[in-house]
């Protein structure tokens, strides 16, 4: 295992790259602005002015955060993955947070890792998320289903790995605080997960199931892990905590965690503002927040 600055990355066309999906994203940034661009039509065609100029207000703020979002999927640091013959390369970098001058890839030879897997996710939170006077009232639930690719390695010896996350997660650039989407996760010393799929925004291409082909010529394999939680309305305070816990760590889900915590873990919603807040800084803080 070695780390290693994005710029010393060694070229390599050969190599299989794995990145977030620019299509998805153009796509959804496509959906996004038809979307915020329907109050101020209506509003001019209906003449209402105030929801034209609302509607207006928030294509003004919006839209230029999804361009941006777009932009920085066409870049070239907009990868996770990297498979070559000589090993693994990984980014620990999201493609949402500007370069680092800290070390942020690691690479690891295939004799330091013992197996591959998909690990796959399942759990619900309120379907309600828009504010503190819609939680007691409103039910429903959204399904989501995240799946990620494992890395069993051969050794614990990641203390190096583990500091080199550290540092990200604290990294400030000119007074900005670094993303909040943590794309690896060291979940023990010899376990790490990155994320694929996830109805919170993550796409990345090509398919697992391609990537484990590929994978195989130089690895073994292992059977696919799943867990699958209750839905939100059993789960007791406590595992409401824990998933909301991951929601904001790995998807920095902050609005979801709020709700779940206040329909499932019996919190009001300053309370529940304020341990999403904790969350927040604890993400920041600990390296290994994603539980197996």
């Amino acid at each position: 295992m070695k780390l290693y600055r994005e710029s010393e990355l060694p070229a390599d066309p050969q190599g299989l790259w794995c990145r977030q999906s620019r299509f998805a994203g153009i796509v959804r940034c496509i959906v996004f602005v038809g979307i915020v661009s329907v109050p101020p039509v209506l509003g001019w065609n209906f003449h209402r002015p105030w929801v034209q100029w609302i509607g207006a207000a928030v294509a003004v703020v919006f839209i230029p955060l999804m361009l941006m979002d777009v932009a920085a999927l066409l870049r070239a640091t907009n990868w996770v993955l990297r498979i070559d013959t000589d090993g693994l390369w990984i980014n620990l970098r999201s493609y949402k947070d500007r370069a680092a001058l800290a070390p942020s890839v690691v690479h690891l030879v295939y004799r330091e890792i013992a197996s591959a897997a998909e690990h796959t996710e399942s759990y619900t939170t309120p379907s309600k998320t828009t504010g503190p006077a819609s939680y007691g009232t409103v039910g429903g639930s959204t399904i989501w289903r995240d799946r990620y690719l494992e890395i069993q390695l051969a050794h614990e010896q990641t203390g190096e790995l583990k500091a080199a996350l550290h540092n990200l997660r604290h990294q400030r650039d000119q007074g900005q605080p670094s993303s909040r989407y943590f794309p690896v996760w060291l979940v023990t010393p010899s376990l790490l997960r990155i994320i694929w799929t996830s109805g919170h925004g993550h796409m990345v291409v090509p398919r697992i199931v391609q990537v484990l082909d590929r994978l195989q010529t130089y690895l073994r394999i292992a059977e696919p892990t799943r867990r699958e939680r209750p839905d939100w309305r059993q789960l007791a305070p406590l595992e409401a905590e824990e998933l909301a816990r991951e929601l904001v760590h790995v998807h920095g889900a902050s609005l979801e965690a709020t709700a779940l915590l206040v329909r499932a873990g019996g919190l009001n919603h300053s309370q529940a503002t304020m341990q999403v807040r904790q969350f927040e800084e604890d993400g920041r803080q600990a390296v290994e927040g994603a539980r197996v």
